[in-house]
């Protein structure tokens, strides 16, 4: 894990994005990026729509989801809808370029589906399917996608993406797995904001095995993963 640590959420997220297109000049071919949602992801799609409209090739980039809430796209909570909102549609990205999750449909059959698709359609290598990048976030409570500090079991899980729930609200999500996390080829951590500080310092003071976290999991064992911490 490399942590880089910056002033602002705009500079975090200004690096972040550097490093997205630099991977993404590295290739030739469409480059596959899984996105997070949540508050930074809404940050990100402005900051993108507001600098890097003509400073990246958005056309070559296939878009697909960490994970997604299980409602409907025109639903406030849809990751897809405010990404849609926020980024998609200023940005005139193709309908085709989008693979979205459809979380208004049965968890456990589109978490099938959508597995079948990322097979389909997502290089593989290693274990399965790579993705060229994969943009996380960390929850206050140290999960990372939807994999929740109850349900551990999801880190190991070998299907592409798993139906979780949240452990307070009880409202069910689909989830990467830990597994296919760990098989992307860039991982990008944004962590903003000083309400991030307190989770950022457990997962730098201790290791999985003394916390039981689901993103200190994943920094401990991802190949390539880089933090832009922002105060």
């Amino acid at each position: 894990m490399i942590v880089n640590y910056y002033t602002t959420d705009d500079e975090a997220l200004r690096a972040m994005t550097d490093s997205l297109m630099i991977f993404a000049t590295q290739v030739s071919r469409p480059f596959s990026l899984a996105l997070s949602g949540g508050e930074t992801a809404k940050q990100m799609f402005r900051l993108w729509c507001e600098e890097y409209s003509d400073k990246v090739d958005w056309q070559k980039f296939r878009f697909y989801w960490v994970d997604e809430r299980c409602v409907a796209p025109d639903d406030e909570e849809s990751n897809y809808g405010e990404a849609n909102k926020l980024f998609f549609k200023p940005m005139d990205i193709p309908s085709e370029n989008i693979f979205r999750i459809k979380g208004e449909e049965y968890p456990s059959k589109e978490a099938i589906r959508y597995s079948e698709l990322v097979d389909s359609q997502v290089m593989t290598e290693g274990t399965g399917p790579r993705f060229d990048a994969i943009i996380l976030g960390i929850g206050n409570d140290g999960h990372t996608a939807s994999i929740f500090p109850n349900l551990l079991s999801l880190l190991k899980d070998k299907r592409n993406y798993v139906v979780s729930n949240h452990p307070v609200t009880g409202q069910y999500r689909i989830s990467m797995s830990g597994t296919l996390i760990l098989n992307g080829l860039h991982i990008l951590i944004p962590v903003l904001g000083p309400d991030k500080e307190p989770i950022f310092s457990q997962l730098s003071c201790s290791t999985f095995e003394e916390n039981r976290l689901p993103s200190a999991y994943i920094l401990e064992n991802a190949t390539e993963a880089t933090v832009f911490r922002s105060k």
